[in-house]
């Protein structure tokens, strides 16, 4: 295990700079994920600190050693990628054995360390096998286990399940759980998937255009997002904005979206300052109309067995609003429902998309 270092590491390609100021540090055996949209940077990211690209500016130190420009063979690091990219004419012993035998480690070492590492992925019986022989899992697994082998001090994965269906990344995802639990390394992870952030992650790294957002918990994150940016990034389906007006209401601030008013705790909030209100799709309440003063047309419902997602044409908002709710929920297309959103799940952003 190791700890990772990030001081103001930047990247430029030309004059257009993908990686700026990145600060960041991880912790021995932790386990954190990058995430952000596509070209934000976290593969670049990923690739500055496995040394396949060279860094603008900054430092990079892993286990209280300045990495920063040594060859990526120097580093202590595995990396696992997107492809498997599997030798076709090697069995998947010598597969997750090749890097060693390249070092020169003797054959009964080699064959030694290939059994535990296979008995670690519960890949032992397939070790005779051809890549082609083998599912999309069970190759992903040959190449976390030539990673393995190598014991590095630091695991980096870039987006290592998005080639299987999505049944098969659920098990991977367990299986990459439980790997982490059990040998207890450092592992970075670059992934879109935020169900597999949110369910691997010790900590969330967002980011955007190159810089980090926010870095936190995955429960930091989903309750307690920093910006607008973060609060529409995580979480699925994506939170819900409307814009709304700050009124004084009998002498204090409350901010009014259509005829809802609702009271804000900043206080120094001036009247006719325009606002964004955040809330989850799960934190709506569905109502009957007698029973709310918002009202909304049910436009679209999607039906997923253990939950409906009802899409809704309100007053307070030009874009549909997302409810997650209970399928027993009789509404259907074109009904006319009540809404209830509970102040405790509100999250006020200002123009600039800062939380206030």
């Amino acid at each position: 295990m190791a700890s990772l270092i990030l001081r103001n590491v930047s990247k430029s390609f030309g004059n257009t700079k993908v990686i700026n100021s990145v600060n960041l540090a991880i912790e021995h055996g932790e386990f954190v994920v990058f995430v952000g949209p596509s070209g934000c940077g976290k593969s670049t990211l990923l690739r500055l600190i496995t040394g396949l690209e060279s860094v603008s500016e900054g430092q990079i130190i892993i286990a209280d050693k300045e990495v920063t420009h040594l060859k990526p063979s120097r580093r202590e690091v595995a990396m696992v990628f997107q492809s498997y990219a599997l030798f076709p004419h090697l069995t998947v012993a010598e597969n997750i054995g090749f890097g060693l035998k390249l070092s020169k480690v003797p054959k009964d070492e080699i064959e030694t360390r290939v059994q535990e590492v296979a008995k670690v992925l519960r890949i032992d019986d397939l070790l005779a096998r051809k890549p082609r022989q083998l599912s999309g899992g069970q190759r992903q697994r040959v190449a976390i286990g030539r990673s393995i082998i190598r014991d590095p001090k630091v695991f980096l994965f870039d987006e290592p399940l998005s080639n299987l269906d999505a049944a098969l990344r659920v098990v991977m995802r367990i299986q990459i759980n439980r790997l982490h639990q059990r040998i207890g390394a450092t592992m970075i992870y670059v992934t879109h998937d935020q169900t597999e952030a949110m369910t691997l992650a010790d900590r969330i790294v967002v980011l955007n255009e190159g810089k980090v957002e926010q870095v936190g918990t995955p429960l930091d994150l989903y309750e307690k997002p920093a910006n607008k940016f973060v609060a529409g990034f995580i979480g699925s389906p994506a939170m819900n904005f409307i814009n709304g007006v700050v009124r004084s209401v009998e002498g204090k601030p409350a901010v009014s979206m259509g005829p809802l008013k609702i009271g804000v705790k900043n206080s120094t909030l001036q009247a006719g300052t325009c606002l964004e209100v955040g809330i989850r799709p799960e934190h709506i309440e569905i109502l009957s109309p007698s029973q709310s003063h918002l009202t909304a047309k049910v436009d679209i419902i999607e039906k997923l067995g253990a939950e409906s997602l009802f899409h809704l044409q309100t007053e307070v908002s030009d874009s549909l609003l997302t409810v997650r709710a209970d399928p027993i929920i009789s509404a259907g297309v074109g009904d006319i429902v009540g809404l209830n959103f509970p102040e405790h799940h509100l999250h006020f952003f200002d123009r600039n998309g800062k939380i206030v």
